[in-house]
């Protein structure tokens, strides 16, 4: 007996002298043993295996794959993977190398430092259970792995692999398994292979079946297998019958077969899930996928940070010790508005850019989602809640459900629906390095605009002699009245054409050369306007003799027009729109229709607010079509694109699923239309599917949205468009900072040019209106200082306006330096008091510029 097992029992012993029942572990055979035990019996259960496997250094991997700049390491046992840099020798591993020392991971989570894939699915009740690609497929020996063309492919068989396994003997006497089978096998590494999947029990003279060594591919495999040795369905029966098996129906459960393809690109490292290949049992649908969770994860001994790309962006310093808060969780390009949710999260930045990163010490990665982004989230967390590891990876929704109530009577009844059709789209991910002075938010951010660059051909801004200025006029709105106490809706001009007219030569007269202006309430009714497919300019306020008027007035005086068009977002039910047919269904099957958040409640405002319809993605291009054939007879050459680059919603019609990835991609194609129609294209939101083709974006964020999790917000969304793009924040006049000295700070910092909302009317005729955020819309309430600020902020930023924003960096709290091109940098200062910082003072809200340095 061995030393250990001796502990056991004395341990056992006391325990119950003591009046306590011991808890037994279970024991492993050691060295000594280990040779006791006959070869040929089957190693233990998956269950029965203690939480970590052999963790392999990169030195007993297998080298795969090789490029100039990485080489790609494989191990075969684990199905882990190392990516090395050739140039420093960096090492990053698709696990933690030290997750056995890791003493706060226990049971499952200590399991899943493990995983490459965590997956969860629905049951029949709508609850989800969670599987992962080490417990449910690695620890099963349910994983298969093919080299590929620089690189490797592991295709995981995750939770119960049996389904269709009784097309292999379950048992079979050793002569007819080496004389039907195994002496028909020519060749020999096949013939090994499926014999190991099957354990010899000396007492009976029978091989039996080892059900986890039956994966999906592994099953498909022994078919084809029988079929060329001529093992037959009747030597199937004989085996069966002769061992007391008998043929069953074929039980519905839970398995999945995920493929993770892994390539090295040059110096970049591509991983991969095709659709196509993705299968599972529609009782039990996927819902999420979470990829490579601890790709590159650092330890509480590490330095550095990690990137989420929320709003403008934000660092996560690695081991902040904010365990106590949240993890970091968002979706790319914000929720899905097709997925109905009561209430609104408290969120007041989305993600734009689909990347994300982190610094560790000296070295750094950032990973692009090239496919998949449309469903996909960016999840982080720090050290010192489930294990000792700070991680950032991506999560992508498979599957949305939603839940219907059927009642009756005094009954109730709530039942989980899933999403339908088949989900066929591709999950593709790109991992780049950077290292040295690189390894930074700055050096991602550069990484990235220079991805853009290659992939898109993006143009970088030609030098002009000031930067814009993006001036929003409303024309008309849709205002409640009642007659004889009748309530009814009329069509209120609050900007005409001749009063824009009049406002933009108050402008020019002050010397603002390069005005942007963009035009909302100007065609079918509104701001909140019918169906785009024909235009007809309304009359209140000018007609179109008046809009073509003004267009000819600013074409003369060099000012870009950009007339606002609304296509994802329907306001009206009017003719040539069927809500039935033509808007997007939740998964509930009703009509998508939306109504406006609460800003004081967060819930949807139903008794106050008009809702609007989300329309089918599948309508978009006929839309656009329609939009662009009519709009033509302006010849105008701008256009703003109120809600494309915005948001991005699904379509869950039972019959004909249009997933947000697909939706994703139908936007990308109608932008691409409208861009061959109209160059000079103005953009408010800026998700990054819009980017190639567009000109001007407003409403870009300028900070993120704070939560607990995060340590700093960083301009890292204008570092990659800044000398590409012009941009702009929300209006100054109708952000909650009022403090203007704080608005120039803000732009200087993030290269943010001056953009204001208003109107002509007395402010008046916006009470009892659902307009009332216009409130401090009025141009005369504005007029002098917006031009104040705008020459202050132009003197400052118009020579660099087509330079890239090299770097960012916190010089002490509240003091911030960005600088442009090569040398010219900008130091702002938000606090009420001076800073001194490296021997210069930047006086209270105030900026100091530094060039040449």
């Amino acid at each position: 007996m061995s030393r250990k097992i001796k502990l056991i029992c004395i341990l056992c012993v006391l325990l119950m002298l003591g009046g306590m029942t011991p808890i037994i572990p279970a024991v492993y055979a050691d060295e000594d043993t280990a040779s006791e035990t006959n070869q040929s019996e089957e190693k233990p259960d998956a269950s029965e295996k203690v939480a970590e496997v052999k963790i392999t250094n990169i030195d007993e991997m297998k080298l795969v794959a090789s490029s100039e700049q990485l080489e790609l390491y494989f191990d075969e046992e684990n199905a882990d993977f190392a990516i090395k840099e050739k140039a420093n020798g960096e090492i990053w591993y698709s696990s933690p190398q030290d997750r056995a020392n890791d003493v706060l991971a226990v049971a499952e989570n200590k399991g899943l430092l493990s995983a490459q894939v965590i997956l969860t699915y629905f049951n029949t009740n709508g609850q989800t259970t969670r599987l992962d690609s080490y417990k449910d497929s690695v620890l099963k020996e349910q994983f298969e792995f093919e080299q590929v063309e620089n690189g490797i492919k592991i295709i995981y068989t995750i939770g119960n692999a049996s389904k269709g396994i009784e097309q292999v003997p379950r048992r079979i006497s050793k002569e007819r398994f080496h004389t039907l089978i195994l002496d028909k096998i020519k060749d020999e590494k096949v013939r090994k292979d499926f014999e190991k999947r099957y354990k010899f029990i000396k007492e009976e003279d029978v091989y039996e079946r080892r059900d986890t060594a039956f994966s999906k591919v592994a099953l498909n495999r022994a078919v084809k297998l029988f079929a060329e040795v001529g093992y037959t369905e009747e030597d199937l029966a004989q085996d069966n019958a002769e061992h007391g098996e008998e043929a069953g129906e074929e039980q519905s459960f839970p398995m999945f077969t995920v493929p993770m393809l892994v390539q090295l690109e040059d110096d970049n490292v591509i991983v991969k899930i095709n659709g196509n290949e993705l299968a599972y049992n529609e009782q039990f649908p996927i819902n999420t996928l979470q990829i490579l969770p601890f790709f590159g994860a650092a330890n509480q001994n590490e330095t550095g940070y990690m990137f989420v790309p929320d709003g403008s962006g934000a660092l996560i310093e690695l081991n902040n010790g904010k365990n106590h808060y949240q993890p970091y969780s968002a979706r790319v390009y914000g929720k899905d508005e097709a997925v109905f949710e009561k209430t609104d999260n408290v969120t007041s930045e989305s993600i734009k850019l689909p990347v994300f990163g982190m610094k560790r010490g000296d070295h750094a990665f950032l990973s692009i989602i090239e496919e998949g982004d449309g469903i996909a989230a960016i999840e982080a967390d720090v050290s010192g809640r489930l294990n000792s590891y700070n991680a950032i990876y991506s999560s992508y929704v498979v599957k949305s459900s939603g839940e219907i109530t059927l009642a009756g009577g005094n009954r109730s009844s709530t039942t989980s629906i899933f999403q339908k059709g088949e989900f066929k789209e591709n999950i593709t991910l790109r991992y780049a390095f950077l290292d040295g002075d690189k390894a930074n938010y700055a050096g991602m951010a550069s990484y990235y605009q220079n991805y853009l660059i290659d992939k898109h051909q993006l143009e970088p801004l030609t030098a002009e002699d000031d930067i814009p200025f993006y001036l929003e006029l409303t024309g008309s709105i849709w205002k409640r009245k009642t007659i004889l106490g009748i309530p009814y809706k009329s069509l209120v001009p609050l900007t005409t054409f001749a009063e824009g007219e009049k406002i933009v030569k108050e402008l020019t007269e002050a010397n603002i050369n390069n005005l942007k202006v963009r035009y909302i309430g100007w065609f079918n009714e509104g701001v909140n306007h019918k169906v785009p497919t024909k235009v007809q300019v309304d009359s209140k306020i000018g007609g179109k003799k008046g809009l073509e008027s003004f267009s000819e007035f600013l074409s003369e005086n060099g000012t870009d027009f950009y007339p606002d068009v609304a296509f994802s977002n329907v306001y009206r039910n009017t003719i040539g729109f069927s809500p039935s047919k033509d808007a997007s269904r939740y998964i509930t099957k009703k009509v998508a229709e939306v109504y406006p958040t609460n800003r004081a409640t967060y819930r949807q405002d139903i008794a106050n607010r008009t809702p609007y319809y989300l329309l089918s993605p599948a309508k978009l291009p006929s839309y656009v079509d329609g939009f662009i054939k009519d709009y033509e007879q302006f010849n105008i050459k701008g256009l703003s694109l109120r809600d494309l680059g915005e948001s991005i919603h699904a379509d869950y019609k039972e019959k004909k699923v249009i997933n947000r990835e697909q939706s994703k991609k139908i936007v990308e194609e109608q932008m691409s239309k409208i861009n061959e129609q109209y160059s000079d294209l103005l953009v408010i939101g800026g998700n990054a599917p819009v980017l190639p083709y567009a000109k001007s974006i407003l409403d870009a964020p300028l900070s993120s949205s704070g939560f607990n999790i995060t340590d700093q917000s960083v301009p890292f969304y204008q570092m990659v468009i800044h000398g590409y793009i012009d941009y702009a924040g929300s209006p100054v006049n109708l952000s909650t900072d009022q403090n203007i000295k704080k608005q120039i700070l803000r732009s200087l910092e993030t290269g943010s040019n001056v953009y204001f909302s208003w109107f002509y009317e007395d402010p008046s005729l916006i009470k009892d209106s659902e307009f009332n955020h216009l409130l401090s819309a009025n141009y005369q309430l504005w007029l002098d200082e917006s031009i104040q600020m705008y020459n202050e902020v132009n003197d400052v930023l118009k020579v660099v306006r087509d330079k890239p924003i090299s770097s960012h960096e916190e010089l002490g709290k509240g003091v911030f330096k960005t600088t442009y091109g090569h040398d010219y940098s900008i130091i702002v200062n938000y606090n009420e008091q001076a800073a001194a910082i490296d021997g210069l003072t930047i006086e209270a809200e105030s900026y100091m510029i530094r060039q040449g340095e």
